[in-house]
């Protein structure tokens, strides 16, 4: 009588035991479901957001590269640029003589 009332007890144990695992199981599969979901969603968002700053970006571009093919010399002229006149530069030390030796 004793032995088939300590197998039973054993057997509840590892009922319950099994019972445990399995909603500790499920729980953590729907956490990680979870968070493999937000993941995607978070991701996506990221991928969204950059490539609207790459087509900033190449807008930005356009305009520089529109606005540089704008600039003439008529252009420069009316907004007070000048020709460059030619400097001459005079040192104060002679100029060394540099002799090259023929082989």
């Amino acid at each position: 009588m004793v032995e088939q009332v300590l197998q039973l007890n054993r057997e509840k144990t590892i009922f319950w035991s099994l019972v445990g695992i399995l909603f500790l199981s499920v729980g953590l599969y729907i956490y990680f479901i979870n968070a493999t979901v937000r993941n995607v969603v978070f991701r996506q968002n990221l991928e969204n957001k950059a490539s609207a700053l790459t087509l900033a970006i190449g807008g930005e571009e356009f305009q520089y590269i529109s606005k540089k093919n704008a600039v003439t010399l008529s252009l420069a002229y009316s907004m007070g640029f000048k020709d460059a006149t030619v400097k001459s530069f005079i040192t104060s030390k002679p100029q060394e003589q540099v002799a090259f030796l023929s082989h």
